[in-house]
């Protein structure tokens, strides 16, 4: 049997955190209504591991071996977005040894960087960093108005990717932009099953949403939104 790789051993630190912290949340009365309009029966609250520091800690070290390993030197400036992935991208930023930039969710003032704070040089590798992403597609928005500000940006990291959303992965190629992750719905899913973590009615339901979170949605009074206007709002 061989050992896990450096990948597979992050990614169950990460769900270990999350379900250490009570960070993977289900749904009891109403479902999770992402501001896409999705539902969802769970929601996984990354911001959490702000709050503790030796989870936060390790967190951050494999999010820096798992960047230096994908891209080696080609970062020049790490971007967080407003808010939540701002103190990610500043942890991240520390251990790479990189400038850090933030992108506001609107733009405040004119010109091509006027949803940038912070200095970014024209042609600069940037790399995203945000806590999550749920189909992913507001983040290809911001990568898209970090490139209109002149970044070469072809790389995001989350520490949790939903990776579920059938039109996420066609829209990153689309963009030519890879997603990084500390964890997947898949790892925590696997996980669970055999800590018994779920009950199972709880377990049956997470199950049917993995295999088709639109269906899930949709049935559940969220909607099924085309990729072109969940962009707005989608994490």
């Amino acid at each position: 049997m061989s050992l896990p790789s450096p990948a597979e051993r992050a990614a169950a630190d990460t769900v270990q955190a999350l379900l250490a912290l009570r960070a993977v949340r289900v749904y009891e009365r109403q479902p999770f209504i992402y501001t896409t309009g999705w539902a969802s029966p769970v929601y996984v609250d990354c911001r959490r591991l702000m709050s503790h520091a030796q989870w936060r800690r390790r967190a951050m070290d494999q999010a820096a071996d798992l960047l230096r390993a994908a891209l080696g030197d080609g970062i020049d400036v790490v971007a967080g977005t407003e808010t939540a992935g701002i103190p990610f991208a500043a942890w991240i930023a520390e251990r790479l040894e990189r400038p850090m930039i933030y992108v506001r969710k609107k733009a405040a003032g004119w010109g091509s960087h006027a949803q940038i704070e912070g200095e970014l040089a024209s042609g600069a590798r940037c790399l995203l960093v945000d806590d999550l992403t749920t189909d992913g597609l507001s983040k290809i928005g911001t990568a898209l108005a970090l490139r209109r500000a002149g970044a070469d940006l072809r790389d995001i990291f989350v520490l949790f990717d939903y990776d579920v959303y059938p039109q996420s992965r066609a829209a990153y190629e689309a963009n030519g932009i890879r997603m990084h992750a500390l964890a997947t719905w898949k790892d925590v899913f696997a996980a669970t099953k055999s800590l018994n973590y779920f009950e199972p009615e709880q377990a049956r339901d997470i199950k049917a949403f993995l295999a088709d979170p639109v269906a899930w949605s949709v049935n559940h009074g969220g909607a099924g939104i085309p990729a072109s206007t969940a962009a707005r709002g989608s994490r």
